[in-house]
């Protein structure tokens, strides 16, 4: 092994155990330097007199390039004391060494221009050790108070300004994200502050690149490193995004994916590779879902203290080209491919091809939230936007239909939510509430009636009924939705239950459709009176939810074909922690019925007049005589209503039982009385 690989390891070593190299300030910063320059460069170093001789010999050595293991080990010894610096529990002697240890690089020997070379390296590690290098600098200096700004004046003058296709603009954008990512996702307090100093300078060069990556004059580059330019640009503007909604931060770069969205667009139907498509897709779906980051920022999205002004009207920009782009059949130059191979090649056990479901999903969400928010904002300038509803979802459910074959065998375009979204829990509530938006939109406009809602798959009802068969009716799995941050399953569940309380009829009719359908499908004689041959054996099954709910014990899961897993064991309540808190949001008016309005009252809080109003209802319908039960079977038509009502009813006794210990999360009282009043629609 040479002389500097030694002194290297030596540093690396030293520094990873918090202790101090052996080496001078001045001795390792040479040799750091001379490890990472061109040979021209390296070659016109004098190194210090008391350099030992062998070490000089081996700078001047004409074997000494970048693609030994020098460069990459002196690139990695570098990044790990930026890290050192900035931990404060590192010795203040190992500190001040650093310190003076970057300002030496700095200064004497230009130590950001000599690494901003390596970001075109043929060799690849090379390149994106040296992008990791100065990423960590950036972050080092942005965090501290004394630093002088030379990395960020340095790399936004040299990196951040290439406007071509090579692998210096790679290394160039995925530095940069690397950076966002970081701030991010820091303990710091002043990441607004940070992410503003960074955006002033690279301002100017992301719409730069956004406009020459993504433009048409420029698609005649190579194919596959103008792919791989393009998904490191796609995280680029996914963190850029996440740091929009995050701090509330909004400079011009960050507002080009929704202004110049058609460009993006146009993606889907360009001579790249079905990776970037699918990712380009992928961004749109998290940008509208406001999930940006999702999947390397811990925690729940965070509400800004101080609000965007141009985010309604961005996301509104973003959606109309969404939506006119499905005019201009944008959905005809989607590709859809069949679902990815398994380990060792295709699933031989399915004998027909499956779509790609992320794919079908992104679509699906991307043009049910555009509808969405142009619906509300049409609704919000009282109606003066005509949002063609209705055609799009047609256009939507064609697209669908071409490529997912369950949901053309189903001939009910209601199932495309569960069939569509089955392995998707957050992506399936996030549809079937759009749905309901919209569903009440267009009903209340006049322009939507029972038979057309279930054509154009729009039809709450049918969704609420299929969710709940695809879970097996286990109201155990609704209660872990309903305390879970992770869906808007709360909001959705409320607006339903809102839609049920005043249509009942059109309730029991979807579960009638559905049986019907169901029983074409096997091949059975459907009779709309079937439910009441089997009248003996639900009265039984209301008697075996009476048992599993009186006194204290364990509450049973519903029966069905699958047992679901619970989050969390409710049946012994008196053991049970204080639960995750759990945001209502105003507009679901959650707690109507209470003063507080739908803010959140603390797990343990005791109940008050003027504060947290209980409900005082009585157990579930299981409960009642057996006149009452028999009552109960025969308002509900089908055994399907009856399946989905007994489900109902169980979740209002798990979360009356937990309210009145004050064990549920935030404040239910408005969401038992919905699901009381649901109770009393069978009496």
């Amino acid at each position: 092994m040479d002389v500097v690989s030694l002194v290297l390891q030596d540093a690396y070593g030293r520094v990873q155990l918090r202790g101090l190299p052996c080496k001078d300030v001045r001795e390792l910063a040479h040799v750091i330097s001379a490890s990472i320059s061109n040979p021209s460069v390296t070659s016109g170093l004098s190194p210090p007199s008391n350099e030992p001789d062998e070490v000089q010999k081996e700078m001047e050595s004409p074997s000494h390039c970048h693609g030994n293991v020098v460069t990459p080990l002196a690139l990695s010894l570098v990044e790990k004391m930026s890290v050192n610096l900035l931990d404060h529990e590192s010795p203040q002697d190992l500190r001040r060494y650093l310190q003076s240890l970057f300002r030496v690089l700095h200064e004497e020997f230009n130590f950001i221009s000599s690494t901003l070379s390596l970001f075109g390296n043929r060799n690849r590690l090379v390149s994106h050790l040296a992008a990791k290098c100065l990423s960590s600098l950036l972050i080092c200096e942005l965090q501290s108070s004394n630093a002088r700004g030379i990395v960020m004046q340095r790399m936004s003058e040299e990196a951040f300004q290439m406007h071509s296709s090579c692998y210096k603009l790679d290394a160039a954008i995925w530095s940069l994200t690397a950076v966002i990512k970081e701030v991010l996702k820091g303990n710091t307090g002043h990441k607004s502050e940070h992410i503003e100093m960074l955006l002033a300078r690279t301002d100017s060069g992301i719409t730069s690149w956004y406009s020459s990556l993504l433009q048409a004059e420029d698609r005649t580059r190579t194919a596959g490193d103008w792919e791989t330019t393009l998904t490191t640009f796609m995280d680029l503007l996914e963190a850029l995004t996440a740091a929009r909604f995050r701090l509330g931060a909004c400079v011009s770069s960050q507002r080009l994916l929704f202004l110049r969205a058609p460009a993006l667009l146009q993606l889907l139907d360009a001579r790249v590779d079905y990776y970037v498509k699918k990712h380009v897709l992928l961004l749109l779906k998290k940008t509208l879902l406001q999930r940006t980051g999702e999947d390397w920022l811990s925690g729940a999205l965070v509400p800004t203290a101080h609000g965007d002004p141009y985010l309604v009207e961005d996301m509104a920009a973003l959606t109309g080209s969404v939506l006119e782009a499905v005019d201009c059949d944008w959905l005809g130059h989607v590709p859809v491919r069949a679902s990815p191979s398994f380990f060792g090649g295709s699933d031989q056990s399915r004998p027909e091809e499956r779509a790609d479901d992320v794919m079908l999903r992104a679509v699906s969400l991307v043009l049910l939230k555009s509808l969405e928010h142009q619906t509300q904002t049409a609704h919000s300038k009282c109606g003066s936007q005509t949002i063609h509803t209705l055609r799009h979802l047609k256009k939507l459910l064609l697209f669908l239909n071409q490529h997912c074959v369950q949901l053309r065998q189903s001939g009910h375009p209601c199932f495309c939510v569960s069939l569509v979204f089955a392995d998707q829990d957050d992506d399936m509530v996030e549809a079937a509430r759009a749905l309901i938006i919209l569903h009440t939109h267009q009903k209340s406009l006049g322009v939507l009636s029972a038979t057309n809602s279930c054509e154009m798959g729009l039809n709450p009802h049918c969704h609420f009924v299929l969710l709940l068969r695809g879970l097996a009716f286990d109201h155990s799995v609704l209660l872990d939705f309903l305390i879970s941050s992770e869906t808007c399953f709360l909001e959705y569940v409320v607006r339903y239950l809102k839609l049920l309380r005043d249509d009942w009829e059109g309730f029991c009719n979807s579960c009638q459709l559905i049986e019907g359908q169901d029983a074409q499908r096997h091949g059975r004689g459907w009779r709309k009176d079937s439910s009441q041959t089997s009248a003996m054996h639900d009265i039984s099954t209301v008697s075996e939810v009476r048992e599993s709910h009186s006194g204290d014990g364990t509450s049973k899961a519903s029966s069905g074909p699958r047992s679901c897993p619970r989050l969390v064991d409710y049946g012994s309540s008196e053991d049970s922690g204080e639960e995750e808190e759990v945001e209502v949001e105003e507009e679901m008016d959650v707690s109507a019925s209470t003063p507080d309005k739908g803010l959140k009252a603390p797990a343990g809080s005791h109940s008050s007049e003027g504060d947290r109003q209980c409900v005082s209802l009585p157990d579930c319908k299981a409960s009642l005589e057996p006149s009452k039960q028999v009552a109960f079977v025969k308002c509900t038509q089908t055994s399907l209503a009856r399946k989905v009502a007994l489900c109902l009813m169980e979740l209002r006794t798990v979360v009356s039982r937990l309210q009145r210990k004050n064990l549920f999360p935030y404040n239910p009282a408005s969401l038992i009385k919905l699901l009381t009043l649901i109770e009393e629609k069978v009496d």
